[in-house]
């Protein structure tokens, strides 16, 4: 008679096999959910925040989906995302396989008498977790040569690193040891499916008797393992595998296409009327979705590796800085008790001050982590109730606040720029769009070329627009990224209440930092606007046919990313198009752009600062440099000061200038 193909599932185990396996189970279970709920009470340590979870659930479900499941982010990197898609699918099939055993022995079987683990399904059932089993193998290796061999300074490796690669990497192993054994003794022709097994059964030798003892010992030692491993997972880094998942699934609104808060946009002050202390100095403060994203951070590394305050030496590092608070986070979920604060005693004032809110950090976590949403709050803690801040940002709000100007030059100043060109008053004349020059285009004597140039474009297109003159003021945007809250609202308010007085809707600027505000803050409290940055509304003219541009540009052109523009509003190809239209020479990226753009060094008031170490604007320009590019194009006020002077202070100014998109298509009209 013909052998059925299949397998017994309780093979040589011995009696009692499945009653020593359902006590396992269940104790792992137990043990499992028990380490669950004592995590779940210490994410509950922090403010409520109200979240509507429905809310967007598809895109939520999607980036799920495409980022944690298929690994889209991960994948980014190429080796750590191969290694880590290795153990992930490797793992999540065998999970399934395991599964599907489970349920034929204990549910179909024994009611229905149903198998289904049998001819071409079961050939094919095997194949398939063979593939999976040395996929997770080869991960692991990977993992292993990656950390102890290539050690990539990123990764701070702790014993549990070593400890968790190699349990997962035994329960593997020993997996393929105990089906090894059982073809070993057993011996079907069809098992040369299950190729690994069916390799690793020739070291068991022609003895079946000892083969069958060593498969014995080595089933138990594999269950144990198994059963150790699932536990592990909620006392170890392996709980990322839950928190990471659902950090994915329920990460902030920003980051949800469709979502009502746009990326980067910091949450206001809920109760500035009536607290007694601004900011957060406490694990406490924060919210408890804060504290969560301490928790399921990976230690990865990869904010670390494109944080400009990092790479040039400063003492902020994304990766130790959500680790710190961890650390606390910890400490106080198990009673110890920090009367001093965070800062000072945790995070250091000068960290705090290093980062130029770039959001480099949270665009590029594979799981969504922000950084700057803690930072600010602690910013806002010595700026607001400490009266602690830089000598340099003391100076900036004093300007602010007097002269309406980061520079305190003042309004008389604002419109000198203006001199010679058509340009009308919004307050005096109706027109389609306002003109929101900015601070800097204003009142700074390279960008007021810039200012100029744009302006010509308009009247040459034929646009409708004119400027508040004297009445425009400072956005805000300087004031609220050092932690001034108070300070950025009176500016913003006062500005809102006067667009919306001159019934403003639509608004164009070359600033990235004044369309992010005006456009993703402002909203906030009450200024719903219709914002175009430069690059966007000038694509749309050539789109419209309404300016035509020839090429003129020679050399190699690059284009440096501004944070604001890109990474945080998603203009990345506008520039690009246009650039491509006006070049007569060719065109190469920096080593890093689009998401993966390095900062300038000018953002987060850091423009306003001085600064220490290697200077971030000498490592971005450094990038130019090695491409030979002859012409750098930024489309920001901020960059186009610091990319210039780092081209001074590396005496290339001869072979490379820096230029605002506006001036290169006002040299190509």
């Amino acid at each position: 008679m013909e052998m059925e193909i299949g397998r017994e599932i309780l093979w040589n185990a011995g009696p009692g096999a499945r009653i020593i396996t359902y006590i396992l189970a269940a104790i792992t279970i137990i043990v499992f959910v028990m380490g669950i709920l004592k995590r779940m009470k210490m994410w509950k340590i922090g403010k409520p925040v109200e979240m509507d979870f429905k809310k967007l659930l598809g895109e939520r479900i999607g980036y799920f989906i495409s980022n944690g499941i298929f690994h889209k982010s991960i994948l980014r990197e190429s080796f750590p995302g191969t290694m880590h898609f290795f153990i992930f699918w490797g793992f999540l099939v065998l999970a399934v396989g395991t599964a599907l055993v489970a349920l034929q022995d204990d549910f179909f079987e024994p009611l229905f008498k149903v198998k289904y683990l049998v001819g071409n399904f079961y050939l094919t059932f095997s194949f398939i977790l063979e593939v999976a089993g040395l996929m997770a193998i080869i991960g692991i290796l990977l993992a292993l040569y990656r950390r102890y061999v290539t050690k990539p300074t990123r990764l701070d490796s702790k014993p549990e690193d070593m400890i968790t690669l190699l349990w997962i990497l035994a329960v593997l192993v020993t997996g393929f040891l105990v089906e090894g054994a059982r073809i070993a003794v057993t011996r079907p022709e069809y098992e040369v499916w299950s190729f690994v097994g069916w390799g690793v059964a020739s070291l068991f030798g022609d003895s079946k008797e000892s083969a069958m003892i060593m498969h014995r010992v080595l089933w138990y030692l594999h269950m144990v393992l198994s059963f150790g491993l699932i536990v592990y997972i909620v006392y170890s880094k392996l709980l990322h595998i839950i928190t990471s998942s659902i950090n994915m699934l329920f990460r902030g609104v920003e980051d949800v296409p469709g979502g009502e808060t746009a990326r980067g946009a910091i949450q206001p002050i809920a109760d500035f009327e009536t607290a007694e202390e601004f900011g957060i100095n406490t694990i406490e403060g924060f919210t408890w979705r804060q504290n969560f994203d301490l928790d399921a951070c990976t230690r990865c590394g990869r904010c670390q590796d494109l944080c400009p305050a990092y790479n040039t030496d400063k003492p902020l590092s994304p990766k130790q800085f959500i680790q710190d608070l961890k650390a606390e986070w910890e400490r106080t979920a198990n009673g110890v008790k920090n009367e001093d604060g965070l800062i000072d005693k945790v995070i250091q004032e000068e960290t705090l001050w290093s980062c130029t809110a770039c959001l480099a950090c949270q665009v590029n976590c594979p799981i969504s982590i922000p950084t700057f949403d803690k930072n600010i709050e602690m910013r806002r803690y010595l700026t607001l109730t400490l009266s602690k801040t830089t000598p340099e940002t003391r100076l900036l709000f004093k300007n602010l606040q007097q002269k309406g100007d980061p520079y305190g030059m003042g309004k008389r100043q604002r419109t000198e720029w203006t001199e010679g060109l058509d340009i009308k008053n919004v307050a005096e004349h109706e027109v389609e769009y306002l003109y929101w020059a900015g601070c800097v285009a204003s009142l700074d004597d390279r960008n007021r070329k810039v200012a100029r140039s744009f302006a010509t474009i308009l009247n040459q297109a034929g646009v409708s627009f004119g400027m508040l003159g004297q009445d425009e003021t400072c956005c805000g945007d300087p004031a609220r990224r050092c932690g001034n809250e108070e300070l950025y609202l009176g500016i913003a308010q006062g500005n809102v209440e006067l667009l919306n007085e001159l019934g403003i809707k639509k608004i164009i600027t070359t600033c990235p930092h004044c369309l992010h505000t005006l456009k993703n803050e402002y909203s906030q409290i009450g200024g719903k606007f219709e914002v175009y940055h430069q690059s966007e509304f000038i694509w749309k003219l050539v789109k419209e046919g309404k300016l035509s541009l020839n090429p003129s540009i020679e050399g190699n052109i690059t284009f440096h990313d501004p944070c604001y523009l890109g990474r945080v509003n998603g203009v990345f190809e506008e520039p690009r198009s246009i650039l491509d239209k006006v070049r007569k020479g060719s065109y190469s990226e920096m080593e890093r752009n689009h998401d993966r753009s390095f900062c300038c060094g000018g953002g987060g008031g850091r423009i306003w600062m001085e600064e220490h170490h290697k200077r971030i604007n000498h490592a971005r320009i450094d990038e130019a440099i090695a491409i030979t590019a002859n012409t750098v194009v930024t489309a920001c006020p901020y960059c186009l000061i610091m990319m210039e002077d780092a081209v001074k202070d590396k005496e290339k100014g001869e072979t490379m200038k820096v230029l605002d998109l506006s001036e290169i298509v006002t040299k190509s009209i």
